[in-house]
């Protein structure tokens, strides 16, 4: 997860959500109906869904279309919580400001707080064991999860999470919908029929070795891979993609911040073709940011902007992401 701060506010890659965000985008009333055949198909495969909130998690002021995080409300422990919905972060995290609300004990570790922006920083994550994580009519038990410094939120709800309740997550909507069962190749291969039908390109997804969804992506022709990272406000790859490509790269006055507190400046670039998977967006505004010699290339991201923009619809327990072009 990462954030893309206003000019003199740095916020916040993974796990630590901060957000500029404002009002979401007016929903096409074609989409609205996609939605409800969406909502239909899953139900009918025995899926719940919960809405999600689009939410801005700092007090920085909002701006006029700026993407926002999404939250889900559910009960840690039988104690109501708000968990902003990350496809970024592998391994659900609980705010170490809230321990003693939820009744956990954490236990200390040698697990460091890393970012792709600096190899490690002087802080480690806690771990503890919930009884139960409650949304809608889903209840996961004895569940491990990380414990971090996390604001705004009282957690963050990971990728792996989302696989194990067969997650499909609309983006748009938003909503998500869980199936207590567990992934269904069945399901999915309905849901990919419906939505190519809708007219949706489906981007295949890979499950990296440390956990994250990942796709396949071309910066101006310059093959890549990306994060799909929906606690990411922005959608950032390395710069030198972007000089390869032969982008014209100008610098902000905007802070890529990680964590531990890694940060990193972000530079901008127009780009005339950026295909993710199958999918081609023209004229695309990416962010690009140094990252230092050694650093992992999981801060290519692609941010909760671009999908909600583009429709996305991702099946997390599918491994498969569906997007659309503005009707």
């Amino acid at each position: 997860m990462a954030q893309v701060s206003a000019p003199t506010e740095p916020t916040s890659p993974s796990p630590v959500p901060a957000a500029t965000v404002s009002e979401a985008k007016s929903t096409p009333k074609d989409t609205a109906a996609d939605n409800s055949t969406l909502d239909s198909l899953l139900k009918q495969e025995g899926f719940g869904v919960v809405k999600l909130r689009q939410e801005n998690l700092d007090n920085q002021k909002a701006h006029n279309n700026d993407p926002k995080h999404l939250v889900v409300d559910v009960e840690v422990n039988r104690v109501s919580a708000s968990l902003m919905v990350d496809t970024g972060t592998p391994t659900t995290n609980i705010a170490r400001s809230r321990l003693k609300e939820f009744g956990l004990v954490e236990q200390k570790t040698s697990l460091r707080v890393t970012s792709p922006l600096r190899s490690a920083s002087n802080k480690f994550f806690g771990i503890a064991k919930l009884n139960t994580l409650a949304m809608g009519n889903c209840v996961m038990q004895d569940l491990p999860v990380l414990i971090d410094a996390i604001p705004y939120v009282d957690g963050v709800f990971g990728s792996d999470d989302m696989h194990r309740i067969g997650a499909v997550l609309d983006c748009t909507e938003p909503a998500l919908y869980y199936a207590p069962r567990g992934p269904s190749s069945d399901t999915s291969i309905k849901l990919a029929a419906m939505l190519q039908n809708k007219g949706f390109t489906q981007v295949p997804m890979r499950l990296t070795s440390n956990h994250r969804l990942e796709v396949a992506c071309s910066i101006d022709g310059v093959p890549s891979t990306i994060v799909v990272d929906t606690g990411s406000l922005a959608t950032c790859v390395d710069r030198s993609i972007g000089i390869k490509a032969g982008v014209i790269i100008k610098r902000t006055r905007r802070v890529l911040i990680g964590s531990g507190g890694a940060n990193a400046p972000i530079s901008s670039g127009h780009v005339k073709q950026f295909a993710i998977g199958d999918f081609e967006i023209k004229d695309a505004d990416i962010s690009f940011v140094r990252l230092k010699k050694g650093d992992h290339p999981s801060a290519h991201l692609l941010g909760i902007g671009e999908l909600v923009s583009n429709s996305a619809i991702i099946d997390v327990g599918g491994l498969s992401m569906y997007l659309r072009h503005p009707q």
